[in-house]
């Protein structure tokens, strides 16, 4: 018998099920693979199949002794929970940090008893990562900084000697790494989370998305900052209200001339745009999603801002394209067995993008052709580890190095118990 369906595109996947003491009702993990949903912990009727959410969360919630417990932005948490009606009250309170977390699955490992036993796995991922130098054959060359929670691997600067990186947990910030000397600079400073850094062509000032809650669809603005520090925060795009987008991926155009920037109104249906910075100010799209329920994941401009390759699920998988900035007339496949994470060497004559065999490619570009010519495509080097936020890889200008975002090599850890978890939380 089936018992939840999809409802408007809202989710792609419910998992991680669990029955509650009553024999009637049950838990359940909903959320869509794009990342843009109403994700969380649900809670369902076997009577009548209808179910409602109960709160966010990044995996399957359990119940125990009067309480859920789940995980959120890297914490295992508990809150009183009320089986028959499924809502929760009181405020939340932090069981462990850093528990065992699966970004592919949305599975945390950790089991509660009935009797104030609690089992969990400490996160050996969730250690942080590493941002390294690697060459064109896959080789790591150095340490780009000291570990830590870093969201991707950051955006290189136009001459190559610095990385704008988005760093922190749960609530990240924007940071700027000396690649020469080792020192780094601090642009934001907390109250939300701060993503995705794009650099002026120019190399002073850097763009970024503000996130001022828990996921994107909790409101999102654009804004900016020089990037040694100096002067205030400058708001570039927020949120209109009545429209209710995401706006994400700030880029300025290499001229100057634009912002472009991802806007997402739903699970599906997220598209490019690029907002006029003199004149009417008018934001007008790039590239658009070309049939029902597909929708952009990732873009870049080329350096010379010619190009604006990007990837979209047209085709029912993520495939790499490109098109000519600002017109969005035309359009080229560069992908041929699924494709993501587009990038340019600084010289727009090299393309990369990450497969979805693992590895990255490449294939020289004609730059000075009237439309887009591509060399074939060429097998770079396997990624062991793709970030959930941000980009795994940035290249270099010259098109020599990457700096890519790695997990640490795999550490023992044992499993933790807890006992009288609940009487605890009641004191």
């Amino acid at each position: 018998m089936r018992l939840t369906k999809f409802e408007n595109d809202k989710h792609t996947t419910h998992r991680w099920p669990q029955f509650l003491p009553d024999g009637k009702h049950f838990l359940f993990f909903a959320t869509n693979h794009s990342g843009d949903s109403e994700h969380g912990i649900y809670f369902g009727s076997l009577a009548d199949g209808t179910y409602k959410h109960v709160l966010d969360a990044d995996s399957g919630g359990q119940y125990a002794s009067g309480y859920l417990i789940y995980h959120l932005q890297s914490q295992l948490q508990a809150q009183k929970f009320d089986d028959s009606t499924g809502t929760v009250s009181g405020e939340p309170v932090t069981l462990a940090n850093l528990v065992e977390y699966d970004t592919g699955t949305w599975h945390t490992t950790f089991s509660p008893s009935q009797n104030g036993l609690l089992v969990y796995e400490p996160g050996s991922k969730t250690l942080g990562t590493d941002v390294v130098w690697m060459d064109r054959s896959g080789k790591t060359l150095s340490k780009v900084a000291e570990r830590a929670f870093y969201k991707g691997a950051g955006r290189i600067s136009p001459d190559g000697k610095r990385l704008a990186i988005s760093m922190g947990d749960p609530q990240a910030d924007i940071w700027v790494l000396d690649l020469a000397r080792g020192s780094r600079t601090r642009l934001t400073f907390g109250g939300a989370t701060h993503l995705e850094p794009s650099w002026s062509a120019d190399g002073q000032r850097i763009c970024y998305t503000r996130q001022n809650g828990t996921t994107v669809m909790t409101g999102t603005s654009l804004r900016a900052r020089a990037a040694n520090g100096g002067g205030q925060e400058e708001v570039l795009l927020e949120t209109n209200p009545s429209i209710q987008a995401t706006l994400l991926s700030p880029q300025w155009s290499p001229d100057g001339h634009y912002l472009v920037h991802m806007e997402q109104t739903g699970p599906t249906g997220a598209g490019v745009w690029a907002l006029p910075l003199t004149g009417e100010k008018k934001p007008f799209p790039v590239v658009q999603p070309q049939v029902p329920q597909s929708r952009v994941v990732q873009y870049r401009l080329s350096p010379d801002g010619r190009w604006l390759a990007y990837s979209s699920t047209e085709s029912g998988r993520e495939e790499v394209y490109v098109t000519h900035f600002p017109s969005g007339q035309g359009r080229w496949q560069v992908s041929q067995n699924g494709g993501t994470f587009p990038a340019w060497r600084g010289d727009s004559k090299e393309i990369w993008y990450f497969g979805m065999d693992g590895s990255l490619h490449a294939a020289g570009v004609n730059a000075k052709s009237e439309e887009f010519e591509l060399d074939p495509v060429r097998d770079i080097f396997q990624i062991n580890y793709v970030a959930p936020i941000g980009y795994p890889y940035d290249v270099s200008p010259d098109g020599q190095r990457l700096v890519v975002s790695t997990f640490p090599e795999g550490v023992s850890t044992p499993m933790v118990l807890v006992t009288n978890w609940a009487g605890e939380l009641k004191k």
